[in-house]
């Protein structure tokens, strides 16, 4: 009995998925949202398809008096299987990151506290397959590996993006 059911459910499964590859995609070619990212940036995010190939242009700027941030990401996609729902791509992402702040620093010696400027910036590189949920609104996660801080340390380490985009 358990046999002849779980035959039965996995024939049901077999044929409902085999007709869902019959259907054809629409595909939108635009794609603008918010994204995070260690190796394809951080902030508002623009992707743009071209059939299975596309490309990601991720941004965001903070300037004040005393604090400067930027996230510039740009990152390559291929679509490797569509469904209505669902994308199964891989990328290549690339993001560089530039944040200059003022710290206090407490000097031992003084017993004051000194303000000092500091700055940080950094390259990194990363690879890895991403899935996208969703018709009109997409959810998108990226796993993949890293290479951080390319340009002064090399480091290599799992990394993760996310991200949410409005279809157009």
């Amino acid at each position: 009995m358990k046999k002849t059911i779980s035959l039965w459910t996995l024939s049901l499964l077999f044929f409902s998925l085999s007709g869902q590859e019959d259907q054809p995609v629409e595909i939108k070619n635009n794609e603008f949202g918010i994204h995070a990212g260690f190796v394809t940036g951080l902030g508002l995010s623009y992707r743009h398809w071209f059939q299975d190939a596309g490309i990601q242009m991720t941004i965001l700027p903070i300037k004040t008096q005393d604090f400067t941030f930027v996230s510039t990401g740009f990152s390559f996609l291929y679509a490797i299987h569509r469904t209505k729902y669902i994308m199964v791509y891989g990328y290549l992402g690339n993001h560089y990151y530039y944040n200059e702040h003022d710290e206090d620093i407490y000097n031992p010696n003084t017993g004051l506290y000194v303000t000092d400027k500091v700055i940080q910036s950094g390259y990194n590189i990363g690879f890895g397959p991403g899935f996208a949920f969703g018709k009109v609104v997409r959810f998108n996660i990226q796993l993949g590996y890293g290479f951080h801080d390319v340009t002064d340390e090399f480091n290599l380490y799992p990394t993760g993006e996310m991200g949410v985009y409005f279809l157009f």
